[in-house]
């Protein structure tokens, strides 16, 4: 599915003329239940070596000197080394300023991580302000999704016989007055002035309802124009919110309330300060992406790839791309950037911001690696299949994510085990090659603000050091039992890597059996409540295979030795 890291600098025009060819949300993980058997022999996790699934290319994070300052040598060691105190991470993810006066600002920790074998690749945030021009967006809302259906309801119920909707149905209100639509868990990752966007009908009239956040009124007497019958439409109201999860509710007052079919939550984005690429700068562009790549280049960095816009769809404080114009610039204007190409960076992997990419045979020609990023993304949309059907010879990265929050310490368990079953589904549901955390050094991040690791950071270290480029996915169960979840690696010299996550609250034994070879033994290495990434005594091999009591709440990677 792969291409191959290149041995010497992709020249795209050379390929084009020869003819070849991430509002934060706290994510509900669950997985499908096991298969239902006696609770003393748990089902046996299959492992076939041989059964090749997809190329990994790393695990890493991001580093913005301009926001958060630059990692400091040491900190390079801890982050980009894989000795027995490091995180070992194999990606480096660095900006891209729109003023070339920035363009060395993450350059010295892009050389360190370059020098220990990372690839690096680079996102914009904004054109040059000179190639920019701001403009009023249309009506349609853009933010995090929450389902009416999936809200906690209070006299009101799920209905689906007016067309339209999506998801499962659209809610109902059936009281007049004290009648309730409760959307649970609306994250929100920074502080100020929030879009609360809910889609409705209302064929029967106007209606004025009150809308709470926290169980404060933020908003009284909101009035929900009437629509034409079979007609959904948007109302929208701003709130100053701060970072957190919250609970937004929608309350009648006596008139009743619309259909309500679901809530878009972002940053409020003032009508006409909206911005983007000027249409007749697309080639501009293009060279000014080039001469990052070049300007890294000379500096000793050769970035992997290159992503033509961080988050086009969620650009509330940077710069919107439709997928028109995202396609627009890949069909005309891609081809002379001298990297890999990377888009299109939509911020919860939004399939209806990469399916016209996949659909257009021009654009996809420019294409190198379909990035995403995986905030509020439920697991169930974590498969692809028209990338599987389209996208056979382009790379698939996870480009940008922190989970589940950005207000907890890293260090916090057990919730810090939620990052692990992440990665998890990322690897195994998704088919991602690359894993990329947001900031590497931040309290909730893999690394302290002091340097040293956190418990998230233990659970990413679970996979990067042990899982390395070149390795393959290879098939086994991926919930053996319920809350117990597995995927394993393999490489090309015969090494094999298991990693186990049990996020239940009770110990569970787990056998292992290796198609094809004999066990020997399997090293081990645990991370719980009181061990971070530590090295246990070594399970004995039995046969083609071990079995091993996996502690509650941890995270268990074996390295089989065959």
């Amino acid at each position: 599915m792969a291409k191959s890291p290149s041995e010497s600098p992709i020249n795209r025009r050379a390929l084009l003329a020869s003819g070849a060819a991430a509002v934060p949300l706290t994510l509900g993980l669950t997985g499908v239940p096991a298969q239902a058997g006696p609770a003393s022999q748990p089902r046996s996790v299959l492992v076939e070596p041989k059964r090749h699934r997809q190329l990994i290319r790393g695990f890493g994070g991001m580093t913005h000197a301009g926001w958060i300052g630059e990692l400091t040598p040491s900190q390079c060691d801890t982050v980009f080394d894989n000795g027995a105190d490091d995180l070992g991470f194999t990606v480096l993810r660095i900006p891209v300023p729109e003023d070339t006066a920035d363009w060395s600002a993450d350059l010295a920790t892009a050389q360190a991580a370059a020098a220990k074998g990372a690839l690096v690749f680079a996102s914009p945030w904004n054109p040059p302000d000179d190639l920019a021009e701001t403009f009023v967006r249309d009506e349609i809302p853009h933010g995090s999704q929450y389902e009416a259906e999936n809200a906690t309801l209070v006299n009101a119920h799920t209905a689906t016989d007016t067309p339209g909707y999506q998801g499962e149905g659209y809610v109902r209100f059936d009281g007049a007055t004290d009648a309730s639509v409760q959307f649970e868990n609306v994250v929100i990752g920074s502080a100020g002035t929030k879009n609360l966007a809910f889609r409705y009908s209302a064929p029967a009239g106007d209606v004025h309802v009150d809308i709470h956040v926290a169980g404060a009124l933020v908003a009284e007497g909101v009035l929900f124009p009437r629509t034409d019958a079979g007609t959904w439409v948007w109302k929208s109201i701003q709130a100053q919110m701060t970072p957190g999860q919250w609970p937004v509710q929608v309350v009648t007052t006596g008139e009743g309330g619309p259909d309500l079919d679901y809530l878009m939550a972002a940053a409020y984005t003032p009508p006409g300060e909206a911005r983007r690429l000027r249409h007749d700068a697309y080639g501009a562009y293009a060279d000014h992406l080039n001469a990052f790549v070049h300007h890294m280049r000379d500096n000793g960095v050769e970035l992997y790839g290159i992503s033509v816009q961080n988050e086009p769809d969620y650009a509330h404080e940077w710069t919107w791309w439709t997928t028109e114009e995202m396609n627009r610039f890949l069909r005309e204007f891609a081809g002379r950037i001298d990297c890999r190409i990377i888009a299109p960076e939509s911020f919860q992997y939004v399939k209806r911001v990469s399916d016209p990419i996949l659909e257009d045979p021009e654009a996809l020609e420019n294409l190198d690696i379909l990035g995403a990023h995986l905030y509020g993304t439920a697991v169930a949309d974590f498969p692809y299949p028209l990338f599987e059907d389209n996208g056979a010879d382009k790379e698939l990265w996870m480009t940008e994510v922190y989970h589940p929050n950005s207000s907890s310490s890293a260090n916090l368990w057990p919730e810090a085990l939620k990052v692990a079953e992440h990665v998890h589904h990322a690897m195994v549901d998704a088919e991602f090659q690359a894993y990329v955390w947001w900031y590497i050094r931040r309290f909730y991040g893999p690394l302290l603000e002091d340097g040293t690791i956190s418990k998230r950071g233990c659970m990413l270290a679970h996979f990067s050091k042990f899982v390395r480029p070149g390795h393959h996915r290879v098939e086994a169960q991926k919930e053996p039992q319920a809350g117990v979840f597995t995927s394993a690696y393999a490489d090309d010299d015969g090494g094999l890597v298991i990693i186990a996550v049990n996020t239940t609250t009770a110990a569970a034994d787990q056998s292992f059996a290796v198609k094809g070879c004999a066990v020997r033994s399997a090293r081990r290495w645990l991370t719980d409540a009181t061990r971070s990434i530590e090295e246990q005594p070594a399970v004995p091999g039995r046969g083609n295979g071990f079995t091993v009591p996996l502690p509650p709440e941890s995270v268990t990677t074996f390295v089989v030795r065959k």
